[in-house]
């Protein structure tokens, strides 16, 4: 008789006191480590197979951003998408910013960067992700209100570039809407994800050069697309949510009538629906603004992490694994969370020993700061080594109908090469998530004396208008998504109302909290 001994997969919970951007998208590395872009400033870092930090490396230039998403190329080389800003004046206050792409080792050195200037655009070209190309090119795309795509060959030269919508200031030019994800298929051709204002899930096949196939809506008018599997050049997995029509403000709660599903739908090349799963996470219904992500388990089968939203509100609350099988039925779901703490969720990592690491931002008490950055890592079946939590789901079929349009670009971009230096900071902190016991004051919406932000979203200009006039000893403070401070202000007793500039710090999600006598309270803000 043999008896085969089964090695034990390695868990952790690790929260990083650090900044990173989103899609904080993770690799693994020949050696069993993972780069992704945790820093300080602008860099990245690599952790070991048990989430300990090994190496952090940081680039400088005043007028380059930090890594967003950083995609393989290589065994040693990797491309990453940023920004590049000029102080030219592009509308009132704002100034130029233009997509940039960047080329690192495999421990965050950069050897070159590369800003791209578009034929037609808007104030904030900013980035959302790219795609490393068969040849060693690469596809970058936008985000939010910043519709376009571009492709570069492997020294970086665009050979196409397509401008489908732009905004100057609260002004919208051409078609609203990003690209959320730009997949090359194995024949070549590419599939991409599009949100457009109510035209729901939009999923476009285009060819190498850029220009449609064929372009389809699917779930109108609230549905979101979030992320896809490719499975050969006629088969594609969709993930995403049927609805996200909610209030950006989180104190006000939910529309009676908001219900949103996770959804997973298989199309075929054409476009064409094969089936269509709905997830009901009720009463905790999906916190749909973290897009889901999807990727392939090592026996074949799928596995999505989404996040649950609190109950009610419009706010990221726990994370959510599920895995099913080829037609979308669950195998098994689980959540984590810690009380007193909540979390979204960016990337999800297939690690080669079966396992699992996802990652994002957690909000709450750590000592100093309002929040950290977190890396989890779960075993083969989804199991935590602490905070492990149960929530149900219930599934259905859905019978989405697609329906055809067209969109149209204005073409061309011209490369600008960026100067970068090395720097240094002080080392990262690490702390183990099971152990950690620094704060664990509850992160409550307050009802009291709460603050309204108008506009939001907003392009970084807003006001804070408070219900009553001020206490005296009454300050706010700005913290970026992963709780990091910004700064903190003080507010004059009597004020009702408070104008407020983030524009500096770019788009993306910030938390303002304001402190007075009479305690704490909390707004989400938007940053496009």
């Amino acid at each position: 008789m043999t008896c085969a001994s089964l090695q034990a997969q390695p868990t952790f919970e690790k929260l990083w006191l650090c900044v990173g951007s989103y899609p904080l998208a993770m690799t693994e590395l020949a050696s069993g480590n993972v780069l992704l872009n945790y820093q300080w400033s602008r860099g990245a870092s690599v952790f070991d197979p048990n989430g300990n930090l090994v190496q952090s490396s940081h680039y400088w230039n005043a007028q380059l951003g930090g890594p967003l998403a950083i995609r393989q190329r290589s065994a040693n080389e990797f491309y990453f998408a940023t920004w590049f800003i000029t102080p030219d004046s592009c509308y009132a206050f704002f100034n130029q910013q233009y997509p940039a792409i960047g080329r690192m080792d495999s421990l965050g050195r950069v050897q070159e960067v590369h800003y791209y200037v578009m034929s037609t655009q808007g104030c904030e070209n900013y980035p959302r992700d790219l795609e490393v190309t068969n040849d060693g090119g690469v596809i970058l795309w936008g985000r939010d209100k910043n519709f376009f795509a571009l492709r570069t060959d492997e020294n970086g030269t665009p050979t196409w570039a397509k401008y489908f919508g732009y905004n100057i200031g609260f002004q919208i030019y051409g078609h609203s809407g990003s690209f959320e994800f730009i997949r090359e298929l194995p024949g070549g051709d590419l599939l991409a994800g599009i949100n457009m204002d109510t035209a729901g899930v939009v999923v476009a096949r285009m060819d190498a050069g850029g220009n449609f196939l064929w372009c389809k809506s699917y779930i109108r008018p609230g549905g979101m697309v979030h992320d896809c599997l490719i499975e050969s050049d006629d088969s594609f997995i969709i993930t995403g949510a049927t609805d996200t029509i909610a209030s950006t403000n989180s104190l006000i709660p939910l529309p009676p009538d908001y219900h949103p599903k996770l959804f997973m739908m298989k199309l075929d090349g054409g476009g064409d629906v094969q089936w269509c799963k709905g997830y009901d996470s009720a009463p905790n219904f999906w916190y749909s603004r973290d897009a889901s992500r999807i990727v392939r388990a090592q026996d074949g089968n799928f596995m999505v992490l989404a996040d649950l939203g609190v109950q009610g509100y419009n706010l990221e609350y726990r994370p959510f694994l599920m895995k099913t099988d080829v037609n979308g039925d669950t195998l098994w779901t689980r959540s984590m969370g810690r009380n007193g703490y909540r979390y979204d969720t960016a990337d999800l990592l297939p690690y080669s020993d079966g396992g699992f690491i996802y990652n994002g931002g957690m909000v709450g008490d750590v000592g100093a700061w309002s929040g950290a950055g977190y890396i989890f890592k779960t075993d083969s079946l989804g199991h935590l080594p602490c905070y492990e939590r149960r929530h149900p789901i219930t599934i259905t079929d859905l019978f989405p109908m697609d329906s055809s349009f067209t969109l149209t670009s204005t073409d061309g971009a011209t490369m600008y090469e960026v100067p970068v230096t090395d720097t240094s900071y002080a080392p990262i902190v690490v702390y183990d998530g099971c152990t950690f016991t620094t704060g664990l004051n509850d992160m409550q919406v307050r009802k009291g004396q709460h603050m309204q932000v108008r506009p939001n979203p907003n392009t970084g200009h807003f006001t804070i208008a408070f219900q009553d006039p001020l206490m005296a000893e009454t300050y706010y403070s700005v913290y970026d998504a992963l709780g990091k401070l910004l700064y903190q202000r003080p507010l004059a007793p009597g004020k009702t109302t408070e104008e407020v500039d983030l524009s500096r710090f770019g788009a993306g999600t910030y938390v303002i909290r304001c402190t007075d006598p009479g305690g704490v309270s909390y707004e989400r803000v938007v940053v496009e």
